[in-house]
């Protein structure tokens, strides 16, 4: 029975973490299928949004769990296995992060360290109120992995991030979004899945291959001096203007502004 299951709507692939063995606890198995999940969703030609979430109802996932850790430490060929399950973690994070789709991270219930860090390269990130962060890495001895120590400075700056791995805190969503780390925070999970379907529709609305090229015009600023991200800025506008559709576009938007 997979672990990690995908569904399809339109355009959509609603990619599911389905663990409750581990509460989706990231251990080999984990690492494997949800890799292999991402690859297939990030091959498909029809997929343009790809939307993470949990099927449980209390957590979306406990990250790496210490008690694998322990039986990790162990074994005599501990550090090969936890260099495979990392190894196999970091690829999901740059599959995301360098995806051409659109990627919405749903997240409810409580989400641990590696649990929220393998969702921080999505484009778009929504949570539950009442769920419940924390990043607690150096009371297990561990430094932050997941990409934490790159993208947390980045959405929140450097100062919350050091308050937060120091302290080893638990935190809320609503915290998190009055930091930048959540776009949205909903009330309920139910409210949560219907602005999340409300945003895929919005989103599907628009021509995706410039919503494709707008992405990666923000991901290159992250390289770019002020001069290369303008040039690239004015490339990508050139490119844009080839494309048959966009006087199409321009056609509505024109009469849209007389009838208004």
């Amino acid at each position: 029975m997979s672990i990690v299951d995908v569904r399809s709507k339109d355009m959509v692939r609603y990619v599911e973490l389905n663990y409750p063995d581990k509460k989706n606890g990231f251990d080999l198995r984990m690492s494997q299928e949800l890799l292999d999940a991402v690859h297939q969703v990030n091959a498909d030609p029809h997929c343009k949004i790809i939307v993470f979430s949990s099927t449980a109802r209390a957590y979306f996932s406990s990250g790496p769990n210490p008690s694998d850790l322990v039986e990790i430490a162990n074994q005599k060929n501990g550090l090969n296995l936890l260099d495979e399950i990392v190894s196999n973690l970091n690829e999901i994070i740059s599959e995301i992060y360098h995806s051409t789709k659109i990627t919405i991270a749903s997240i409810h219930g409580y989400a641990y360290g590696g649990g929220l860090n393998i969702m921080l390269p999505c484009d778009y990130r929504i949570a539950v109120e009442r769920t419940k962060l924390i990043e607690n890495f150096h009371y297990m001895g561990m430094t932050p992995d997941l990409s934490a120590s790159y993208f947390l400075p980045r959405l929140i700056g450097y100062s919350k991030t050091m308050e937060l791995i120091l302290t080893g805190r638990m935190f809320s969503a609503k915290e998190a979004w009055e930091w930048g780390l959540f776009q949205e925070v909903t009330k309920t999970k139910k409210e949560m899945k219907e602005r999340v379907e409300q945003l895929c529709e919005q989103i599907l609305s628009g021509d995706m291959e410039t919503v494709a090229r707008m992405k990666q015009l923000l991901k290159h600023s992250n390289l770019s001096t002020f001069n290369e991200q303008i040039n690239f800025e004015k490339t990508a506008l050139m490119d844009c203007f080839q494309n048959p559709r966009v006087q199409e576009y321009l056609s509505q938007v024109t009469k849209k502004s007389l009838v208004t």
